[in-house]
């Protein structure tokens, strides 16, 4: 059975090698790609590009196998059939350990000092993800558990947002120290952390709570203290390189062109996933954030626009048709920037960060949802002036 834990993202393995052995080469997975193979571009492609995707492995990236594959590694010939193979191995062997963790929960408790807990419903069953709710004579929790196959590095910098957003100003779910002290274990092929149980409510696409959640934005974006940086890319450069087939590429690079570099806007703590669907209201009428995965040091204007294409636009999937969300668009507006409103340059940042943060999605969904989700794209970037009016009244 392969181990994966010693395996580097193109898919080699550092145990072994004469380079290592001999401290000529520190290895990939130590050095996080900065090995002497790579002095030359300063780190290894595919770590980089594994980093730039959230993965660990490049054959469990979203977009593998992708057309610059075997321009990465052209040393292997046939890099796509060997991946595909770790690939199938190691699915297989998260399928079993999802299996046993799922079935222990309360082995994974063991780390935390709680009193007689008992395990309670389990959530969203269907995602590659754990979530149970803990009970406890003193109150309840939710312990939530991630594959070991994300880096650690995304668990400690979720870790450490949740600690900020949360623990530090009430605006997420608190998390709370294993007996280690650390405020996440690895155990049973996952990432854990036990984290606060929210009393209270999934928000609504109701005008009503879009208010709230554009207030409660807001707030967010103003505090202070917070250095790490998003792991959400800001730039668009790789954008260019899609849908290079497709006969809207003219049009589509139009766009790409006429969007500024938002690296260069302001930056202040994103969340990178707006919306109701990613937020709970306490008992108390408090917002708190949910899914802090991306959250970090990012652009306030990316953050700002993903609603207002992604979730604004309206699509019926057997018809095609599609309609605005006026009255969403514009409580969360009010929410965020008050009665005045934002000014015309304002909003066309916000504008403009919504038509990226909808790019950034095109290829997420398969490649038979393309053709729809540029329709989405064009039909939410044609409602801008007509939303600018209404808000103006």
């Amino acid at each position: 059975m392969t181990d994966f834990t010693t395996m580097t993202a193109c898919g080699e393995c550092c145990i072994g090698c004469a380079k290592k052995e001999s401290g000529m080469c520190p290895g990939c997975i130590e050095a996080e790609g900065k090995v002497p193979e790579w002095a030359e571009s300063g780190i290894c492609r595919i770590y980089a590009c594994c980093s730039e995707h959230n993965t660990r492995f490049c054959f469990l990236c979203e977009n593998f196998p992708c057309d610059d594959l075997p321009k990465m590694m052209p040393w292997k010939a046939d890099v796509v059939d060997q991946l595909s193979e770790l690939r199938e191995e190691y699915l297989r062997q998260q399928a079993s350990s999802e299996a046993d963790a799922a079935s222990r929960p309360a082995e994974v408790l063991a780390h935390w000092e709680l009193k007689d807990p008992g395990i309670g419903d389990q959530f969203n069953k269907d995602s590659g993800r754990l979530i149970y709710k803990v009970t406890t004579a003193s109150g309840d929790y939710l312990l939530k558990g991630f594959p070991d196959s994300m880096p650690e590095a995304t668990i400690q910098g979720n870790v450490q947002a949740h600690r900020f957003l949360g623990n530090e100003h009430g605006m997420a779910p608190a998390l709370y120290p294993a007996k280690t002290g650390e405020y996440y274990v690895n155990c049973l092929g996952h990432w854990f952390y036990l984290m606060e149980f929210i009393d209270g409510r999934q928000m609504e696409e109701t005008p009503e709570d879009e208010y709230k959640l554009g207030q409660a934005t807001r707030k967010m974006h103003l505090l202070q203290g917070y250095i790490v940086k998003s792991p959400m890319t800001q730039s668009k450069a790789r954008y260019y390189t899609w849908f290079r087939n497709h006969a809207f590429v003219k049009e589509f690079d139009e766009i790409l062109d006429a969007l500024p570099d938002f690296e260069a806007l302001d930056q202040c703590f994103v969340h990178t996933d707006i919306g109701p669907h990613n937020a709970m209201l306490r008992t108390n009428g408090e917002v708190v954030f949910i899914d802090l995965d991306d959250t970090g040091i990012g652009s306030r204007y990316l953050d700002l626009g993903w609603p207002f294409i992604m979730q604004f636009v309206d699509f019926n999937h057997e018809t095609e048709e599609m309609t605005y969300r006026f009255d969403l668009a514009q409580s969360f507006l009010r929410g965020y920037y008050g009665e005045e409103g934002p000014s015309r340059e304002e909003y066309e940042l916000v504008f403009q960060g919504a038509v990226q943060m909808h790019i950034s999605y095109m290829q997420a969904y398969g490649p038979y949802a393309v053709d729809s989700l540029w329709k989405i794209l064009r039909f939410g970037m044609e409602q801008k002036d007509a939303l600018w009016e209404m808000i103006r009244k």
